[in-house]
């Protein structure tokens, strides 16, 4: 069949013929539908006002708000079972044998004390808490004063004022819990090396 013919045929239907051949064939001028506009034009204009939304205006919560309100209301509820947990030496030996503790402090420990000691406790530019050596800390509730207030002129942060007096001492037990365990690339001991910790 002819270029020509097949043309023809198609010269009855509605839409016109382009006028570009390629191979003998032509296509038909059949433009995208104004319900395609419509959608991508609604698509442009919701991500516009999502985007100021959700990233300048601040009326709105991020999911990381809305995460650490969840965390926190969990932790409510974790620590209402236990009540409130004193800084001393035997609650914290306590804590550092309660797995669900520990795992709730690893948690803490991710998400605020990583960057700087490192995933394992290894260190990064903060010091090892996995060997025997400390600057710092003579006790176990030592432990919980560096975390509290912070130590090194500041370059380890107090934290006090950011996460719940419960949330410190499980996670000094968390700490205290790291010592003698191997991380992948460990920094030199610093300090002076200090007795075991008491066992519970």
């Amino acid at each position: 069949m002819s270029s020509e013919r097949r043309a023809g045929e198609r010269s009855d239907r509605s839409a016109p013929l382009m006028e570009h051949e390629y191979d003998g064939i032509r296509e038909f001028d059949n433009p995208t539908p104004g319900w395609w506009h419509a959608l991508f034009l609604s698509s442009v204009v919701f991500a516009i006002g999502y985007t100021m939304w959700y990233h300048a205006s601040p009326l709105s919560a991020s999911i990381w708000d809305k995460w650490r309100a969840a965390e926190v209301a969990e932790f409510a509820r974790i620590f209402g079972e236990i009540g409130d947990l004193e800084p001393d030496q035997a609650t914290i030996v306590k804590m550092m044998g309660d797995e669900r503790m520990m795992a709730v402090a690893q948690g803490i420990f991710q998400g605020n004390c990583a960057a700087c000691h490192a995933k394992d406790g290894g260190g990064i530019n903060g010091v090892n808490l996995t060997d025997d050596a400390y600057k710092n800390v003579r006790e176990l509730p030592d432990i919980f004063g560096v975390i509290s207030n912070g130590a090194a002129s500041g370059a380890m942060p107090a934290w006090q004022n950011m996460i719940s007096k419960n949330e410190r001492v499980i996670l000094a037990a968390y700490v205290a819990g790291l010592r003698g365990t191997s991380p992948a690339a460990a920094r030199p001991p610093e300090g002076e090396v200090i007795p075991a910790w008491p066992a519970e």
